[in-house]
């Protein structure tokens, strides 16, 4: 996501593919983060790791990587991206409220 937009090939199979990527990278990238450290299957909306795992693992980069693109050569900030970006998280945050990892249900 960091990398000149001058060396990056040109692909385009249909016409939102960009969204796509967006939303699939950050819903796994959310998926992954908010489970993390989180060992008790109860009352999980009031965990707060939860929260701080989303906050710090998912928003906050996905914040930042946005925003740092502004000041790569040949790329530039995308509100459109940002938003396809949250959508992808919050997905994320909900999809694994609803079916937790492998080790979350092993524990």
């Amino acid at each position: 996501m960091l990398t000149p937009g001058s060396s990056l090939p040109e692909v385009s199979v249909f016409s939102f593919q960009d969204k796509l990527i967006h939303f699939v990278l950050f819903f796994v990238l959310a998926y992954l983060a908010v489970g993390l450290g989180i060992r008790e299957k109860k009352e999980v909306w009031r965990n707060k790791r939860l929260w701080m795992n989303f906050l710090g693992l998912a928003v906050l980069p996905s914040i930042g990587l946005e925003t740092a693109q502004h000041l790569i050569p040949f790329r530039s900030f995308d509100f459109n991206d940002l938003i396809i970006n949250v959508l992808g998280i919050f997905s994320g945050l909900f999809g694994y409220l609803y079916r937790p990892s492998c080790k979350f249900i092993l524990d």
